[in-house]
């Protein structure tokens, strides 16, 4: 009897407690709400969910541009380094590097003596005001990066030298307090949106601490303390890192991007794993807060480098002038820049040209990446002569072409051919040949995409859908894209064979051809 009366009060308990609840919907749906957050435990981040957009979008530009800009000097290193090599004292030893130099910077510092004269006295501060961006017009470059083919621009909102190029409450080194007084960044996003590509922000000021280190070592102006601001204490130490998540927080905070870029600094030890988690778990709520995006899917990207920082899937890996041997399961970005030795605008720059871009874009895409492709703008804000012409170029091939780009997907294989890149640094500086072939397919899984980096001939051979390896009998069409034109094809037992027409521009930067299917793309045979 008492169990049974046990039994009877813990319903009538549970009943109402359940009408409690019922009654408080507002309070429960909080409590639900709750759950449905990110947090900086590998089992919250790894649900994260890359944009649709993102997948779809295969190549966006990028801008490298500041202060640095003003000298536009790139020496035996690069341009946008200007303000680190200045400072560095050969100690006369013969070595590549010691405590005051390294070898890659002294041109740079020969350079500004006979230029600017001795650091002690024209600083690296000292070009602020002369970095004026008279002829900067956020339309004219939001122009001229979709006529190239972007789906999204990434801005340089701020590089090692720690200057924002936004309003910032949290540093008075900045674009609107100094030099040009232009908040570049939030002209910059209403240009881009009006144009309906995505706008994404790169953050390099977590190496700021170390960047000014010969600054510091040698004895020049950021010994002052007026001037840490900008030149920090040469050490990423514990008021750099706060210094530098009041700045980051407040560019996503303030300006709310799609994507947000960070180079290798954040990786230093003195951040820890836990820094680049928290800002993900910042980030992305945030995401969710301003209505970009529901759990587990803010629609928006965090551009990493360096695949052990963070855990697999919780960020987009990033390879810097990199590329991969074969497909990656997760998709993943490639930056690089036009420029083959700056990434900011220098004088004596060497330019890719849109031929190799196409190669290069579509080696990244068949392989589950994404092309993050760079300029260095001058520093009065006009675009180098230079660069834009192949901007230009590629968004011509696009046009005609882009139904192998956009929206695609890898395929079962990258490809064939010899030319291979690899991750490491300028792995990307390859040359394709005709016979590199790339495959990628629309995302519906209904058209096969087979590109040719180069004129292959008139019979063109795929020797990796030979027969006896994969069924192509619901083949119905093959169109070649640059011309529209439907091509005769043959499956025989050393390959596909194309017959390509024999008027055509064979100065073209890569073919591609589009082949339908009944119904979806065959796999191969096991």
């Amino acid at each position: 009897m008492k169990v049974l009366k046990f039994i009877f009060f813990a319903c009538i308990i549970s009943q109402f407690t359940s009408c409690k609840n019922n009654s408080e919907g507002k309070v429960k749906e909080d409590v639900v709400q709750d759950t449905t957050l990110f947090n900086s435990s590998d089992a919250s981040l790894v649900n994260y969910e890359i944009p649709e957009w993102y997948k779809d979008a295969k190549i966006g530009y990028w801008a490298t541009w500041g202060v640095y800009s003003v000298p536009a000097y790139a020496g035996d290193h690069a341009a946008e380094w200007y303000g680190r090599w200045m400072y560095t004292v050969d100690d006369g030893s013969g070595e590549k590097k010691g405590k005051t130099f390294d070898q890659r910077g002294l041109k740079t510092a020969a350079f500004h003596k006979e230029k600017y004269g001795d650091p002690a006295v024209f600083g690296y501060k000292d070009f602020i005001p002369m970095f004026k961006a008279e002829k900067w017009n956020a339309d004219e470059w939001a122009n001229l990066f979709e006529e190239g083919g972007a789906k999204f621009f990434v801005f340089m909102a701020m590089h090692h030298d720690n200057f924002c190029l936004w309003d910032s409450e949290t540093q008075p080194y900045n674009s609107v307090k100094m030099g040009p007084k232009r908040d570049f960044t939030a002209e910059m996003k209403i240009a881009v949106k009006k144009k309906g590509m995505h706008f994404g922000v790169s953050n390099h000021s977590a190496w700021n601490g170390s960047f000014f280190e010969y600054n510091h070592i040698n004895g020049f102006d950021g010994l002052k303390k007026e001037n840490q601001g900008l030149y920090g204490t040469g050490k990423v130490d514990s008021l750099a890192i706060d210094r530098w998540w009041k700045t980051t927080i407040e560019l996503a905070d303030k300006y709310q991007p799609d994507l947000y870029y960070f180079d290798w600094g954040w990786n230093l030890k003195p951040f820890q794993e836990k820094h680049r988690r928290k800002f993900l778990t910042h980030y992305y709520n945030k995401a969710l807060e301003w209505g970009k995006g529901k759990y587990p899917a803010p629609n928006v990207v965090v551009n990493y480098k360096n695949r052990a920082k963070l855990p697999v899937g919780s960020a987009v890996l990033d390879l810097e002038r990199g590329g991969m041997k074969e497909i990656e399961k997760e998709l993943w970005q490639n930056d690089t820049s036009l420029g083959l030795k700056s990434w900011s605008y220098a004088m004596d720059e060497e330019y890719r040209s849109a031929n190799q871009v196409v190669d290069m874009l579509m080696d990244i895409i068949s392989k589950n990446g994404v092309l993050l492709l760079n300029i260095g703008p001058k520093a009065d804000g006009s675009i180098p002569h230079e660069a834009a012409i192949p901007i230009k170029e590629i968004g011509a091939w696009l046009k005609i072409n882009g139904e192998a780009v956009y929206a695609t997907r890898p395929w079962e294989i990258f490809g064939e051919g010899p030319t291979v890149p690899n991750e490491k640094m300028h792995g990307d500086q390859v040359e394709y040949t005709s016979k590199d072939i790339r495959f990628t397919k629309s995302k519906d899984d209904k058209n096969l995409f087979v590109t040719f980096l180069g004129w292959p001939s008139n019979d063109a051979i795929v020797t990796s859908l030979k027969s006896e390896i994969i069924d192509l009998t619901s083949l119905e069409k093959v169109t070649l894209l640059s011309n529209n034109e439907a091509i005769k094809w043959n499956q025989k037992t050393d390959g596909l064979h194309f017959y390509l027409p024999q008027k055509i521009d064979k100065n073209d930067s890569a073919y591609a051809l589009k082949l339908e299917f009944k119904e979806t793309v065959p796999q191969f045979r096991k």
